[in-house]
């Protein structure tokens, strides 16, 4: 069950993924330096919408799910990622293009043999609470994070627990790895559990229940998981931000009442909308729809632990059966592009491999090679929570029957699904995988051997050896010729079967200006101003 759990906080985020819609092309994301100091002057704040920025005001913001812990070590709910974003910041950070910019850390250096990153903090940053950051609170959190009991799923993004964190001084801190990290500088701005947390946010029993952080809101109103109130960090280190005294959330799970209280003025602003609804409320003039492109991908993950699965001719087979274009269409109403791999064309780790044409005689002659001329049965496991994964397995059922395979639907209550995925009963699963900007992040976490992110069972020595010279180096071109190898390697042994890459979208009122909808999917309210 440990597993079970760890997996939660990865999977949760597949939820809000169902509701996106986006505009054509990604920005590219830039290296961090390696070699040498990444200097920094204080990061003004993002650039607000035309029209001059109004203070105060309550943003009501309704998000789809309801929110869990809000410990960022163990949370299981993208609900709380969401809500720890506009709290919590970290040494790094992915601006609105996707590049990699100083943050809480004003510069960082590695060491010549790259097993130790010395890092610079910036002074003055103060925590809500009012006492200033140091290089003891990275500290806590990081050591906190890889430790082994706190069970944390993203622990990697620091490192393995053997990681030795050292405080030189107040302000300057030492992270040694066992073998080099070349990319531990995009790696820390991944997500907020990396996110640097007040010592005194802990509680006595070893929990985290409310975060202090250094970001541009405080959690000061829990109620359960049904209201949350964000007020203003009168403290936040950064001038002239935020503009909102406040924003207050509840989560509204019926995307028909959601929409409803968002053209009512009852809400602000929503964080998910339903794809077959999109053109409505984008001709809504009460409404304003806002795009972006999305770094994810919806896939049918395959269990390698059974037969015939185990078989890669019998998942190539699957992967030729395929008509991604009519996936897309049916899954989510071709507000999608449709893909053969796990990088869209809007990233720069785009390498354009793309094998699996649809081509029913080569995969029923797949089949037959593999001993299976008749085809077999299998189960198709989407989610009822999901309607996309729902519609999607329909389609992809009539697809697999033209190859001879016949499929069988199953589609379980969220957490059964949940449940059976982590113990790895099931032949095929319909889910997907967001929030990336590093090939790291959508190779290594999900397919190297032995990690908690790898749901299928995939094991590729090569695979492996490729992925982890990958993490190790931070020069780009060196990089993308290894992950080029990767991907292929990946695609050619189909552990999982790609079908297409959602766009994203947010919808609100059009007093809320400032807002900026970002491919990674992190929302963010520190720019946003309401114009009345």
């Amino acid at each position: 069950m440990r597993r079970l759990s760890i997996v939660l906080s990865i999977l949760a985020v597949f939820g809000v993924l169902f509701a996106a819609c986006a505009a054509p092309a990604a920005a590219p994301a830039a290296e961090a330096p390696a070699e040498g100091a990444a200097d920094a002057s204080a990061p003004a704040a993002e650039a607000a919408a035309p029209g001059e920025p109004v203070y105060g005001g309550t943003l009501r913001a309704a998000f789809q799910n309801e929110w869990e812990s809000l410990d960022p070590h163990i949370t299981s709910s993208y609900s709380s990622f969401q809500i720890l974003n506009n709290v919590l910041e970290g040494l790094t950070y992915y601006d609105d293009e996707l590049n990699l910019v100083p943050w809480l850390a004003e510069s960082w250096e590695q060491s010549e043999d790259g097993l130790t990153w010395t890092i610079n903090l910036r002074q003055g940053v103060m925590f809500s609470n009012g006492r200033e950051m140091t290089a003891d609170d990275v500290k806590f959190t990081f050591d906190r994070l890889i430790d082994p009991e706190t069970g944390s799923g993203n622990a990697q993004l620091v490192g393995p627990p053997e990681t030795q964190i050292e405080v030189i001084d107040d302000y300057t801190i030492a992270i040694t790895h066992p073998e080099p990290f070349g990319i531990f500088p995009q790696s820390l701005g991944f997500n907020k559990s990396t996110g640097i947390i007040a010592r005194e946010s802990l509680e006595d029993d070893g929990t985290i229940n409310v975060p202090i952080g250094t970001g541009p809101f405080q959690i000061s109103e829990v109620d359960g998981t049904t209201r949350i109130l964000l007020t203003k960090n009168e403290n936040y280190w950064q001038d002239g931000v935020p503009y909102l005294d406040a924003v207050e959330i509840e989560p509204i799970p019926d995307d028909t009442v959601r929409e409803t209280a968002l053209r009512g003025g009852e809400v602000d602003w929503v964080l998910a909308i339903a794809p077959q609804n999109f053109q409505m409320l984008t001709d809504d003039p009460d409404v304003v729809v806002a795009t972006a492109p999305q770094l994810s991908y919806d896939y049918i993950g395959i269990n390698l632990t059974r037969e015939p699965f185990t078989d890669v001719r019998v998942r190539q087979a699957i992967a030729l059966a395929l008509d991604r274009d009519q996936l897309c269409e049916a899954g989510y109403f071709g507000i999608c592009d449709a893909i053969q791999g796990p990088i869209g064309q809007g990233s720069p780790w785009y390498f354009g491999y793309a094998p699996y044409g649809q081509d029913i005689d080569r995969a029923k002659a797949l089949l037959a090679d593999a001993g299976y001329p008749d085809g077999f049965e299998m189960q198709l496991m989407p989610t009822v929570q999901y309607g996309e994964t729902v519609r999607a397995a329909q389609v992809l059922q009539q697809q697999l029957a033209a190859v001879g395979i016949q499929a069988e639907i199953f589609a379980p209550e969220w957490s059964e699904w949940l449940e059976l995925e982590g113990n790895f009963q099931y032949d095929a699963y319909i889910c997907s995988w967001n929030g990336l900007i590093d090939a790291d992040q959508y190779y290594y976490l999900q397919h190297h051997t032995g990690l908690v992110f790898n749901f299928t069972g995939y094991s590729n020595e090569e695979f492996d050896q490729l992925v982890d010279e990958g993490r190790s180096i931070s020069d780009f071109d060196q990089r993308y010729e290894i992950y080029q190898q990767a991907d292929q390697i990946l695609v050619d042994d189909a552990p999982y079967v790609y079908m297409y890459n959602k766009k994203e979208i947010r919808a609100y009122s059009p007093q809320v200006q400032g807002f900026t909808v970002r491919p990674d999917q992190a929302n963010n309210f520190w720019t946003v101003w309401l114009s009345e």
